[in-house]
Order: structure tokens, then sequence, then C-alpha cells
């Protein structure tokens, strides 16, 4: 920290937490997101989401023309289209397992200053050119306009420059380009506002303006090499070539009759890039935040970046004079204070949104690489001692002495009693592993909890609970510790079983009902991330999921899976005497499998359909292992809701046995139609039924 021109205190540094996500463009309207970085600790190598727009084409370019302010409506209905744009970009998103760690992971940043939402949008194909900055939590708000969850746009390429250490004040060069062969820029007008916004920050003498009289490449060249400055302001036209890829600046040509130059971007950034001390660029120019979608970096913000900026702030849209006056003023006075840049920009966002009811606080893109948001090593200054007058020295000492000699006084005069200490002891959850590392849903599993007791006195009986993800607030698992001694640690085996694939998030708790009394009790619970594994969910009839091992026939009830979220039914056919027809689990000397029967008789009825229900999510596909009662042909087949087919699968099994498997991407119900067979009629007894990972998760 440091000191300004009155002794200003500069802000602490900001310490967040990273969230980035890079959005992938599949093809065909499909796209991925994937978590490249959560603060979850050793989590998943891969936590994603396959996801398409939540918009027909045609309704996306009239939302983006009524954002863009292309199409004129009430200021109500652009409010009403922001949001409910927003909302649905982000649930579209932020589903499935990436929701459930973008969660924990914002439950998590409330210890420190913030998340830190990072998007990599350089695969992201036409995606990249959407207003991310509108982007809106339900549950809080639009993420860009909070300090505590700053919201910037993550270039994949990088040119790793040291930080230099500031020495105030900011220095920032402004060019203003207006040529006179484009719609005129009023160079003075805009020089005035810029001025005025920052006239208190250069009256203390944390901030001075330079302005390049001569808006040419060349000049900026001269310019830099002669001086220091942190930041380049440019103001003026911008476009993107599309038949060259290029984005481009309209600069004026310092050798012809004022008419426009076209700088392309990779020019301008090589003039930035040549000088360190240049660690922030504002492009405040129509277009400059637009990008291709075949070469992220042919984009005006993101060429200077991958040069080495740590951080470029263009504009996707234009905006008023008033609107860029306040975002400026609130930008570098941040800035200045020593606030991380994505944090500058959401106060600088939020004094947007004071003035004006509509989105224009979402017009700034800021595009950063900087790791910690920090463009300056405020470390490295040195605070000025103030300048103490000797005598006031001498006079503090002497109060100092006579102070502790009357303290001393009364300590002998007053000999208080001292209370007895009550002893208190500590216990902390350290650590959770789980075994196998990436268990498949159905899988029998194992949860290591290591618990210790660093207090002083022994503790004990004290409960735990054991969630399987965090928002799931029904505890998966409890139990007692009975005793734990003094410095002395336990390890609980807490068997659980995953209901589904996906990333989830545990928490181990433990003494829920503070019996024990604690010197801290923040360190009582434990999270830890889990990514099952890949593998098929596999239904056997040996053993229910509540651990019932099953020794004689019995029917089932249609709520033995709902712990996973699967139903099965059996689908009567034309009988009406099968009208009532239940599943039975069958035991027979051959094992256990799954038919059909009666209620009161398991050898009626025994041909009929297995109806499974997928109540929680979409499967990727069905295998069944079954046994024949003759040999011959038999066929699994899926169908939708409506009763229409959706996919088949045949086979020939040898001495009465095999496997048939269909894969599709399902809708929610199931019905798998079997016993279909050219051997004449006889029951087909299910022993498996394996579902696959839905499409898009954890792939």
């Amino acid at each position: 920290m440091y000191g300004g021109a009155e002794g200003h205190p500069m802000s602490v540094q900001q310490a967040y937490l990273d969230f980035e996500l890079r959005i992938e463009d599949l093809g065909e309207g499909r796209y991925r997101a994937i978590v490249v970085d959560m603060p979850l600790g050793e989590g998943p190598s891969q936590v994603s989401n396959d996801f398409r727009l939540p918009f027909a084409p045609d309704e996306l370019v009239h939302i983006l023309d009524i954002l863009g302010g292309r199409v004129r409506v009430s200021q109500a209905e652009l409010l009403r289209t922001a949001r409910a744009f927003g909302e649905a970009l982000f649930n579209a998103v932020f589903a499935g397992p990436v929701y459930t760690v973008y969660f924990s992971s914002r439950d998590r940043a409330r210890t420190a200053q913030g998340l830190r939402i990072k998007l990599a949008l350089d695969d992201a194909g036409d995606l990249a050119s959407l207003p991310w900055e509108l982007l809106r939590d339900p549950a809080i708000d639009y993420l860009a306009l909070s300090r505590t969850t700053p919201l910037v746009r993550h270039p994949r390429r990088l040119v790793i420059r040291p930080r230099p250490v500031f020495r105030p004040p900011l220095r920032v060069l402004v060019m203003i380009s207006s040529p006179a062969d484009l719609p005129p820029v009023d160079a003075e007008a805009e020089w005035q506002n810029v001025l005025a916004a920052t006239a208190q920050l250069r009256a203390r003498g944390l901030l001075e303006l330079e302005r390049i009289e001569d808006a040419s490449l060349r000049a900026l060249q001269r310019t830099l090499r002669a001086r220091e400055f942190h930041v380049f302001h440019y103001i003026g036209h911008s476009t993107f070539d599309p038949a060259t890829g290029q984005g481009m600046l309209a600069l004026e040509d310092p050798f012809g009759d004022g008419g426009s130059v076209p700088v392309r971007a990779e020019d301008l950034a090589r003039e930035l890039s040549e000088e360190n001390t240049i660690r922030l660029v504002v492009l405040n120019s129509c277009q400059s935040a637009v990008e291709q979608p075949r070469d992220p970096f042919a984009g005006l913000a993101s060429s200077i970046v991958a040069r080495g900026v740590p951080a470029v702030i263009a504009m996707q849209q234009v905006i008023a004079d008033d609107v860029a006056r306040v975002f400026a003023e609130e930008l570098y006075r941040a800035v200045a204070e020593g606030l991380p840049i994505d944090a500058a920009v959401s106060e600088a966002r939020r004094a947007i949104s004071h003035i004006t009811r509509g989105t224009a606080w979402a017009a700034p893109v800021l595009y950063m690489r900087a790791a910690d948001g920090m463009l300056f090593d405020f470390a490295g200054q040195k605070q000025a001692r103030p300048h103490v007058p000797r005598a006031l020295v001498v006079a503090a000492g002497v109060i100092v002495v006579l102070a502790l000699a009357l303290l001393a006084v009364l300590l002998t005069e007053r000999q208080p009693s001292t209370p007895p200490p009550v002893l208190e002891t500590d216990l902390v959850v350290e650590r959770i592993e789980i075994f196998p590392k990436r268990p498949n849903p159905g899988e029998k599993a194992a949860v290591i909890v290591q618990i210790s007791n660093a207090g002083p006195v022994e503790a004990g009986p004290f409960e735990y609970t054991f969630l399987e993800d965090v928002l799931d607030p029904n505890p998966a698992g409890s139990g007692t510790v009975e005793r734990l001694a003094a410095g002395e640690n336990t390890t609980l085996f807490i068997p659980h079983v995953f209901s589904w694939w996906g990333a989830f998030v545990m928490e181990v708790r433990i003494d829920t009902a503070n019996d024990v009394r604690e010197v801290d009790e923040f360190n009582n619970f434990r999270r830890s991330p889990i990514v099952t594994g890949d593998g098929p969910l596999a239904l056997t009839f040996e053993e229910l999921p509540d651990g019932t091992v099953v020794d004689e026939s019995r029917p089932l009830d249609p709520a033995t899976f709902s712990k996973w979220g699967i139903r099965l039914e059996a689908v009567p056919n034309d009988d009406p005497a099968c009208a009532g027809a239940v599943l039975w689990i069958v035991v027979h000397d051959t094992g256990r499998y799954l038919g059909t029967g009666l209620p009161d008789d398991v050898t009626a009825c025994v041909s009929l359909d297995v109806q499974v229900v997928a109540e929680r999510a979409d499967v990727g596909g069905v295998s069944v292992g079954y046994l024949g009662e003759a040999p011959g042909e038999y066929t699994l087949a899926v169908f939708d809701r409506s009763g229409a087919e959706l996919d088949r699968a045949s086979g020939q099994p040898i001495a009465s046995e095999g496997t048939l498997s269909v894969s599709a991407s399902f809708p929610a119900r199931l019905a798998i139609r079997r016993a279909v067979f050219s051997a004449g009629a006889g029951a087909t007894r299910i022993v498996t039924l394996a579902l696959e990972q839905p499409t898009g998760v954890l792939r």
C-alpha cells in the first residue's frame, strides 16, 4: 500500500478464488461448458455440461437487437429482456454438475473476497460474441455487477510479463481519433469529458493525463518511447473487417488530408506491448469487443491481451457521454486505490447503474490475464514516514513511563483472585477421502474421514453427519463417536452408494448437536469434491439398495430403486387377466432374476414388458442381461412416451444367455420391450439391467 498526494491509503489487496469455465462449440448447435479451475481443492479432472442455447435463432437475433439498442423498446421491456436473457443463459450453461461445483465454490468464497468468474471463449464459436456480462444467477443477481463475483473474459494465449512496482500517480495516455472522412468525433468535447471524469483524482495527485494531439500510430510509438505510462485510453472509431478477419482502429493519416488510416489490431498490440509499464488499455469505441468466431484473437481487445498486456476493457456497444464519464472516473479511482482490475470494473459498472436504469453497465467487456487481477506491485511501494518533532517524541516517552509506573502501583495494591481456567477441547475434521476414488453409481464405496482432538481434554460422545452433496440438506449417513482422547485421532469409515453420475461436493460435520465445548467451532466440517466414474449404473436383484439380501421370491416394490431415481413397472398386455400384473424378484437355483407375474402368482403373465422410468434425468443407453427359456432371437426395443420406437437390438443367445444393449438420447421415460422371440412362449428373465451415463455428464 502507499499514500497518495494527501496521504490517501490504498485498499487492501483482495484475494479472490477462481472459477474458470471454458465454452466449446461442438457443432450443430451443441456446446459444452467445462470447469477448468475451481477452489475446491484437488478436485475432478473435468466437470462439464453439454447444452444448447435456450433461444430459437430468430428469437436470439431479436433479443440481441434489443440489448444492443438496434430495436427501440421501453426501458421496462429492456430490463425484462436483459434479465430473462441473463437467467436463461446462466441456467443453460451452469446446469448439472457445473452448477454443483459453482454453488460450492461460491459458498467457499464467502471466506475470501469473492469468486472470480473466468470465461474462456476461445473455442466458443458464435457464442463468443454474446453479451456474457449479462449472466444472471437467479438466486443472486447479475454476476458482473458485484465485486464479489467479477466476471472476466480469459483468453488462452499469454505472453508473461513482469509486474512493475507502482509509483503514483497513475499515468493515462489518451488518444482521440476523429478522421475527416468518418462520422465526426467531437475531440474537444471528449477530452473535456475525460478531464471532468478525472478532476478529483488529478487534484489529489493520484492520476495524470496526457493527450496525443496527433492520433496516429507513429505518434503513439514516439510518445510511449519518450515517457512512462500505465494506461492507454482510446476514443474513436473501430470496426471488424470480415474480409480479412481483423479488428481495426480508424486512426488519422498524418501525411494526408486528415483522412482515416485503418490500423490492424496486431499493429496496435505490437506498439502497446513494447512498453511493460502499459498495464491497461481502454477502448472506448463501437465494436471494439467484437470477436471473429474462427480466430478469436483477430479482435482488437483479445489481440492486445495475447501480446502480454494484462487487461483490456472494450465496449460491445456505444455508450453515452455521461455513462463513459462515470465509468472512467470510478474505474481509474479504483485502480489507483489498489483494487484488482476486475473488482475496479465491477465498481465502475455499479456506478453506471446508479445513474441509468438501463443495461449500459454491461457494455464494458474486460479481457484479463493478470493472475490475481493486480496490475501493479503495490507491495513494493514503501510507505512514506511522516516527520515527527523530537520534542513530541520525548514527551510521549515520559507519558509512557509514568503510565507504566502507575499501572505497577495499582497491580501491587489489588491482587484479584484468578478463576480456574475452563478447559476446552478442539475437534477437527482433518481430511476426507473416498474409495474407490471414482465410484460408479450404485457401486459400494467408503467415505473415509479422519477426525482429531487437538485440545487438552477428552471429548465424547459426539455425533457426526455425512452429506452426499451440499445441495441436498438430507444426511446420507450419521453416527456417534463415543470417545476421543486429547491429542488422538480416529478414522470413520462411512459406507455409501452414490445415486447418479455427476460431480458432488461431500460434506462431513462433527459435533452436530454442539455437545462438546470447543475453542473453534469452524473446523468441525470439511467439504471435498467427488466425481463419479463413467461406468454404468448396474441394477441386480440379489441385494437391494437398502442392503436387504433377497433369499425368497417376492414382488418388487416399485420404490425399491427410488434412491437412484429409477422406477420399474410391469406393462400390461391385451389380456385382461394380466391387468394387475407386477414385477417379481424370483429366486431360482440359477440365481435371482426379474420377471413378471400376478401379485399372488409368479407363474402367471410371465412375458410382459418391463418399463423403466428414469425420474431424475435422461440416460444415455440401457443394457439387459437375460436368460431365455428357449433358444431363439430376443429383441430389446426402446420406446418413447408416445409409443414410438427409438431403438432396437436383437441377439441370438448361446446356451439361453445373452446381453442386449441399445443407446440413444432418451427422454426421461423409457419403455423396454422384451421377450420378442421366435422360439415359442416362455418367460424372459432379466438378470441385470444397466443404465449408461447420460449424454453430456462428465464425458
